[in-house]
């Protein structure tokens, strides 16, 4: 009955049919949620399933389609899967066989079942139809995330396999193969990953990520190679298979692990400047924009309307396209666009960045994000020492920009600025990590003196044995800096004057007796 009843509701579960109700069956059944189950009459078997409520179920294996159970669900529910579940585990060997019939229904089928055919069926060449390519590669690759069950390492046998398709192939063919390989098995891992159950799906998509971030760069990489030369006819219809199966990729995942978007940003730019793809592209994402889509799709469309205008060099229009994504979603375009600007040293259009970027951060928006944007004006300010407006723009991000702020003027010798910015944001000295401070104390100690000052008298006012102590450890290294600059008179009228006015703290005079000051 086994073997009857598992090939019925594999029938039944084709093409991910009940993939969810499989997965909830398998947590009801590792639960241990049916709580009585019988078999009789050789092809009959019911049971007592408590979910939120008691559920009872009758399965008939002669005709699967007669099952029932009071939830009244169509076909298959989650508590005829974990009745079966719970018969399997009954049987011979039967956590075995529970499991291996929980991964039948969900479609996922051992990797030594898998036999490939030879790779010299497909002969990879300019005359190549892309489209039939994908086609082809769906027919013999398109199951191997079933390989997938424990580990995502069989898919870089996969994309071993399919990247040598191209061996023998130019080279200008090989890279757009190559793309088209890797794109292809980051949606086979995506694949896997969607039929991953919800205990194990965090630890998969981790895994995933950290195997397929290798082979994510090495697409940028190729992609940027192709966008250096103007294409040929071959490889524009290519590139347009492959934003087409980018874009059905995306369509199709409700929680996508993939950045399909920035993939689709970094195809949709190799056409930028070619009016003709231009306008066909454009009134292609407009016609889709019309039709009811998803927030996810709707951002990606305008974010790839955004880059045909922005690597076109049409500013005002990618920012008008820009302002109507999710910020988060398309900023990593603009930044390295803006950067290749500033090189450049077209600081109009570097000005108009600006200030929508800054518009943007101002009110209040993504300011833990603000650090590319801090990094543009630190860059914007070395290129263009003259101009103070950036470092007005990073004062003006205070506190979020202080990091950057301070980094920018110790790295610039501003150390009067730096030693200001610390006094403003109330920094003391201990609050400084190993030896932050020696590089600024070594050029400019006369700019951390009133930081030191402020610091012995707060430490003081604390009026407890640990504040004398810190504050005598900060006149020991005042005493220091009045040496290194020459100034012993000054410190000893300094020292005096403290030991006059906190003369009748006794523990702080212990201190400074301890810390050889007196």
């Amino acid at each position: 009955m086994y073997n009857q009843l598992l090939t019925a509701f594999d029938e039944l579960c084709q093409e991910g049919r009940f993939a969810a109700n499989v997965k909830r069956a398998w947590q009801l059944f590792q639960a241990e949620a049916v709580q009585k189950i019988t078999v009789y009459s050789k092809n009959m078997i019911n049971g007592i399933v408590k979910d939120i409520e008691l559920h009872a179920v009758v399965i008939d294996s002669e005709n699967i389609r007669y099952s029932s159970c009071t939830c009244h669900h169509s076909e298959f529910c989650e508590h005829i899967g974990a009745l079966f579940f719970q018969y399997c585990k009954g049987l011979e060997n039967g956590k075995v066989l529970a499991e291996q019939a929980y991964f039948q229904l969900l479609g996922v089928t051992r990797a030594s079942k898998f036999i490939k055919p030879s790779d010299s069926e497909l002969l990879i060449n300019q005359n190549t139809n892309p489209a039939e390519l994908f086609r082809l590669m769906h027919e013999q690759y398109g199951d191997d995330w079933k390989k997938c069950k424990h580990s995502f390492h069989p898919l870089s046998q996969t994309l071993t396999s399919i990247k040598g398709l191209a061996k023998d192939s130019p080279f200008e063919v090989q890279q757009l193969h190559w793309c088209a390989s890797t794109l292809y098995v980051l949606y086979l891992g995506e694949r896997a990953l969607q039929a991953s159950d919800s205990f194990s799906r965090y630890y998969h998509e981790m895994t995933f990520k950290r195997i397929a971030e290798p082979w994510i760069s090495n697409l940028n990489d190729l992609l940027t190679e192709i966008k250096s030369s103007e294409l040929q006819t071959f490889q524009l219809a290519w590139v347009k298979q492959l934003l087409a199966f980018v874009y059905e990729c995306a369509a199709k995942s409700e929680k996508p692990t993939i950045e399909w978007d920035y993939i689709h940003y970094h195809l949709i730019s190799l056409l930028a400047g070619n009016a003709d793809q231009e306008h066909e592209f454009i009134t292609l994402f407009i016609r889709r924009l019309d039709a009811e889509l998803g927030p996810y799709m709707r951002n990606m469309l305008y974010g790839s309307l955004a880059a045909l205008k922005l690597y076109a060099g049409e500013d005002k229009e990618a920012i008008s396209y820009i302002e109507q994504c999710q910020f988060e979603k398309v900023q990593r375009l603009i930044y390295p666009y803006v950067e290749s600007k500033m090189l450049e040293q077209r600081w109009d259009k570097v000005q108009l960045w600006m200030d929508m970027l800054l518009q943007h951060f101002t009110n209040g928006n993504h300011l833990r994000s603000v650090g590319p944007f801090l990094a543009l004006c630190r860059k914007a300010s070395q290129l263009q020492p003259e101009d103070d407006r950036w470092q007005a723009i990073m004062l003006m991000l205070l506190p979020h920009s202080y990091s950057a702020l301070a980094e920018h003027y110790a790295a610039h010798g501003k150390y009067e600025a730096w030693a200001d910015l610390q006094m403003y944001m109330g920094r003391k000295p201990e609050d400084f990590k190993g030896n932050e401070l020696q590089s600024i104390e070594k050029h400019a100690p006369e700019v951390v003196l009133p930081m030191y000052h402020q610091a012995v008298e707060a430490a003081i006012h604390t009026r407890n044995r640990q504040g004398y102590r810190t504050a005598a450890r900060h006149m020991k290294k005042l005493q220091a800096l009045y040496e290194q600059l020459g100034k012993q008179m000054t410190w000893d009228r300094y020292f005096e004057a403290m030991q006059l006015k906190y003369s009748r703290l006794r523990a702080f005079q212990e201190e400074l007796l301890k810390g050889k000051l007196m």
